[in-house]
């Protein structure tokens, strides 16, 4: 979502109209560590992103066929005129899967040092 509110931003800036925001999108390709979420995949599609490569899947959100599809199959045709208006991304899951895992193991077990601090402290149960 940071790249694509940088991208638009910049064509905004640049003076692009919607028609010629879409027509970009339309041509981009993305590529990621997990399968898009839900919600992701959802504004995947409605800007019109042409294809998506993701590593490994999101068993618990995924939205490229995890657990629901909100892309397009391969054997869906789209017109270039449907691109334009969000009716589905073509999406290629398992694209580089053993070093999206390792980056993603990598990430959590360094913890998020940008992350906000608890407004609780963290209770430890005690051991029975």
């Amino acid at each position: 979502m940071e790249a694509i509110d940088f991208l638009l931003d910049k064509w905004q800036t640049d003076g692009l109209n919607q028609m010629q925001v879409a027509e970009k999108f339309s041509r981009c390709d993305l590529y990621v560590t997990c399968e898009p979420c839900i919600m992701c995949a959802s504004a995947l599609s409605i800007l019109g992103i042409r294809e998506v490569y993701y590593g490994c899947a999101n068993d618990k959100f995924g939205g490229c066929g995890s657990i629901l599809s909100l892309h397009r199959t391969d054997s869906e045709q789209m017109s270039s005129e449907e691109s334009l208006h969000g009716k589905g991304f073509k999406c290629t899951g398992g694209f580089m899967s053993s070093e999206a895992i390792a980056l993603l193991r990598s990430f959590y077990e360094q913890g998020n040092p940008n992350a906000p601090k608890p407004h609780r402290p963290v209770r430890t149960l005690a051991p029975c």
